[in-house]
C-alpha cells in the first residue's frame, strides 16, 4: 500500500479480454475453443498440477493461474482479479485485443461484443480507463473508434502491429489525426518475439512485409522471427514526424529479450532498450512502460540508474500487464518489488505523475 493513501496511482496496462476473445488456432488442435469451456479449463489445470509433482518450481501454478483467469465468467470478474492487488483509489488502462486478422483462425465472440462489455463495465466502474484496439484491416474502424469516444468515454486507443502491419499504414493515419485533435494517447506493442504475431502464410506475410521503411532480412526465419520488423521502434519516428502532438507509449520498453542483450553488451546499436531509451529523451510525446519486463528483478537496478535522469524518468509509465504476466510472477509482487526497491518518490512519479500527463488527465 502507498505511504500516503491519498495518492492516486496509475497502472496504464492491463489486459482483462477472455479465453473467447482468442483465434481458435491461437493454441495446436484448436485448444483454445477446449481451454474456453469449464471442463477443458478443469482438464488442463489437472495436467499442469500434475506434469511435474516433484519440481520445486511453480511455474506450472502460474500457468494454471494464467488459465483459469481467462476463463473466469466476465471481464468485470478478471478484473475484480486485479484490483484486489492494488490500493483502493487506483485507476487502470484496459487494453482490449482483436485478433482476427492474425489468420489464426476464427475468433470464439465478435470483437464488438468483447468492446461493449467493456464499455459497460467501464460506465459503472470509474477505476477502469478503457482503450480501444486498433487493428487498420477491421472494416468501419474509425467509425467504431468515434463511437467509443464521443459515446462511450474511450480514453484512447491499443495498436499491436506484430499482427501484421506498420504503424505508419495509411490507414491508421485518420485515426491518429482523430487522435491528435482530442488528446487521445496511442499504446502500442514494441516487443518482439511474441506468441501473438501474424500466423498466417509466408506468402501472405511477405506480401505485409513489402511496405517495410527498416531493413529486413527474411531468410530462414520464422513468422514470429518476421513480425519482429512490424514492431520495431524505428518504425515510430515516421508516425512522430507526422504528428508531433500525439502521445504514444512504445510498451514493454523494448522487452526482457533486448534487456538482457544490453546488460551483456551495451554498446550494441540494434538493440531496442537502447533505441527506446534515446527516443523518449529526443521526441517530446514519446513515452514507454515497464509492463512485463520489470517483473524481474534482475533488471532493478539498471531501471534506477535510468530513473536517475529525470529526461528518462519522465517517460517512463507504470504498468503491469495483467494477467499476460501472471505466467512470470505475481501481481501482487510486480508492483510491490518495484516500488519497494525504487522507492516513494520515483514510483510515485512513474505511476501518477507520468501517467497523468500521458492520459491527460489535469
Amino acid at each position: 500500500m502507498l505511504t500516503n493513501p491519498n495518492i492516486m496511482i496509475y497502472n496504464t496496462h492491463i489486459h482483462i479480454f477472455k479465453t473467447e476473445d482468442i483465434p481458435v488456432k491461437f493454441l495446436p488442435l484448436k485448444l483454445v475453443r477446449f481451454f474456453a469451456s469449464k471442463s477443458g479449463s478443469f482438464f488442463a489445470s489437472k495436467i499442469l498440477n500434475n506434469i511435474n509433482p516433484f519440481s520445486n518450481k511453480d511455474i506450472f501454478d502460474r500457468y494454471k493461474k494464467f488459465m483459469s483467469i481467462g476463463n473466469l465468467d466476465s471481464q468485470e470478474a478478471i478484473f475484480d482479479e486485479c484490483q484486489k492487488f492494488y490500493p483502493p483509489d487506483t485507476k487502470f488502462v484496459v487494453l482490449p485485443m482483436d485478433m482476427a486478422f492474425m489468420e489464426a483462425g476464427k475468433v470464439i465472440r465478435p470483437y464488438e461484443n468483447q468492446i461493449e462489455e467493456l464499455a459497460k463495465l467501464a460506465q459503472k466502474n470509474e477505476k477502469i480507463l478503457p482503450f480501444l484496439h486498433i487493428d487498420p484491416r477491421r472494416k468501419g474502424i474509425f467509425d467504431f473508434l468515434k463511437k467509443c469516444v464521443e459515446d462511450w468515454n474511450f480514453k484512447g486507443i491499443k495498436l499491436y502491429p506484430p499482427l501484421g502491419y506498420f504503424p505508419y499504414d495509411k490507414r491508421l493515419y485518420p485515426i491518429y489525426e482523430y487522435c491528435e485533435n482530442n488528446n487521445l494517447p496511442v499504446i502500442s506493442h514494441c516487443s518482439p518475439y511474441n506468441s501473438v504475431h501474424f500466423r498466417g502464410k509466408k506468402e501472405n506475410l511477405f506480401k505485409l512485409l513489402s511496405e517495410a521503411k527498416i531493413k529486413i532480412e527474411t531468410e530462414g526465419k520464422n513468422n514470429k522471427e518476421l513480425c519482429y520488423y512490424f514492431a520495431h521502434p524505428k518504425n515510430y519516428e515516421y508516425v512522430l514526424k507526422d504528428f508531433m502532438k500525439l502521445k504514444i507509449n512504445l510498451a514493454h520498453f523494448g522487452s526482457d529479450y533486448f534487456w538482457d542483450r544490453f546488460l551483456d553488451s551495451p554498446k550494441e546499436k540494434e538493440n531496442w532498450f537502447s533505441i527506446i531509451r534515446n527516443m523518449i529523451v529526443e521526441y517530446e510525446n514519446l513515452y514507454t512502460d515497464t509492463s512485463f519486463t520489470l517483473n524481474n528483478q534482475n533488471y532493478f537496478s539498471l531501471f534506477k540508474v535510468l530513473l536517475a535522469n529525470q529526461k528518462i524518468r519522465d517517460k517512463i509509465l507504470f504498468g503491469s500487464d495483467y494477467y499476460m504476466v501472471e505466467t512470470q510472477t505475481n501481481e501482487r509482487r510486480f508492483s510491490l518489488d518495484l516500488r519497494a526497491f525504487i522507492g516513494e518518490n520515483n514510483f510515485n512519479i512513474i505511476a501518477r505523475k507520468n501517467p497523468k500527463r500521458f492520459l491527460g488527465i489535469k
